[in-house]
This record gives C-alpha cells, sequence and structure tokens, in this order.
C-alpha cells in the first residue's frame, strides 16, 4: 500500500513539480529524452539456472548509472515510470507465448535496508511494470536476513541470498530486480519459486553489468 501510495502522491507532484533529470538537470522527466538517446542495450544474458531465460533492458554504465542509483536509493518513481513502456516491450519479447499466463513479482532487498529507506526498488519497479503491462503483481517472496550483496564477488553473493515463499505460488513466475550482476539473487529466487510449485520462472531487469565474462 505504501508504494502505491509514494506513486500516486509522485503523479501528483510532477503536474505542479516537473522532475530534474538526476542525471544532466534538464527539465520533463528522469531519464530526459536526450539521455534516454543515450542508453545502450543489455546484452545477451547467460543461461542462469533454474530460470528459463533472464533479460535486461539497459546495460550498467555511467549513463544508466545515475537512474539505476535513483530508483535503487531514493525510491525513483519517475525512473520506474519512464523505462516501464520499454521493459513492457521487453516482458512481451522474453516471454514464449505458452507462458503468457503469467504472475509479475520481485527480488525484495534485505528487510532492514526496506524499512530504513521506505521502499523496495524492486516492488517499484514491478508495480510500474505491472501497471504498465497489465500483468498481475503479487508478493511471493520475503527475504531472509543477510550481508549486502553490493561489492561482494560471484562466490560471496551465490552464498548470501535466502528467501521463502509467500503464500501460493502460481505455474509462471516473472521476478523483477534492479540490476543482474553475477544473476545469483535471481536464481536464488527462483529455486525457491520452482521449490514451491512454479513450473517455470522468468527473470527482468532493468540493467545488466556489462562484462560477464569479468564475473
Amino acid at each position: 500500500m505504501l508504494q502505491r501510495w509514494r506513486g500516486y502522491v509522485d503523479d501528483f507532484l510532477e503536474q505542479w513539480f516537473p522532475t530534474l533529470c538526476v542525471r544532466c538537470g534538464a527539465l520533463g522527466g528522469s531519464p530526459c529524452s536526450v539521455c534516454t538517446d543515450q542508453f545502450v542495450g543489455a546484452a545477451p544474458i547467460p543461461e542462469i539456472p533454474p530460470l528459463k531465460r533472464v533479460a535486461a533492458l539497459l546495460r550498467y554504465d555511467e549513463i544508466s548509472r545515475p537512474f539505476i542509483a535513483d530508483l535503487k536509493y531514493h525510491g525513483g518513481w519517475s525512473v520506474a515510470r519512464r523505462l516501464a513502456p520499454a521493459l513492457s516491450f521487453l516482458l512481451d519479447d522474453a516471454i514464449d507465448a505458452q507462458h503468457r499466463d503469467l504472475v509479475l513479482t520481485w527480488a525484495p532487498t534485505i528487510p532492514e535496508r526496506a524499512r530504513r529507506r521506505g521502499f523496495d526498488q524492486a516492488e517499484v519497479l514491478a508495480r510500474e511494470l505491472a501497471h504498465r503491462s497489465g500483468q498481475p503483481v503479487r508478493r511471493l517472496l520475503r527475504r531472509l536476513p543477510g550481508e549486502h550483496q553490493t561489492g561482494r564477488n560471484r562466490s560471496e553473493r551465490a552464498q548470501g541470498v535466502h528467501f521463502t515463499a509467500v503464500g501460493p505460488v502460481p505455474d509462471v513466475v516473472v521476478v523483477l530486480d534492479d540490476v543482474v550482476t553475477t544473476g545469483s539473487t535471481l536464481a536464488a529466487a527462483a529455486t525457491v519459486l520452482c521449490e514451491a510449485g512454479a513450473r517455470s520462472v522468468f527473470g527482468l531487469a532493468l540493467a545488466a553489468t556489462p562484462d560477464w565474462s569479468q564475473m
């Protein structure tokens, strides 16, 4: 409820106080049209079992990084709202026709971080995508307390993410996250969802690190 309320407030304020682009300071939304034109699409992501497929919209670089940070640390609804249409197209491309009856969910951040910030950036992203795409969205995962993932290597990340399923899990699930770095968070989420009854789990992210060979 708090996440939706924040979105309504942002929509109202945008009419009277137009959003400044967090990267260049231009009026007209964040990202602005100039910065949007500089985005580079994410490269294809290698297979990450047990996910059927993982796709990301943007390459995580110096252009996209300020917007990801705004979403991640400030609950940047403008960023999620502006990029949701493109993310919706990516969703359509990533999901096979036989998996169209799906439910969106998100890979939640650690509870301590969500309480401190008052929002979960992956939930912000998932709810904006649901609003844009018309797909249902539900909380299907709860993250157990653990270490932050930022700055950790692949093996450390693989050991540091633990989820539990919440409520009944549908057959087809798409898990949203802000950035795919090693894929360990999405893999951990998919493992729990499959164990809880999901037949197919897909991963979708706003951005992905550019060079997977160095992870």
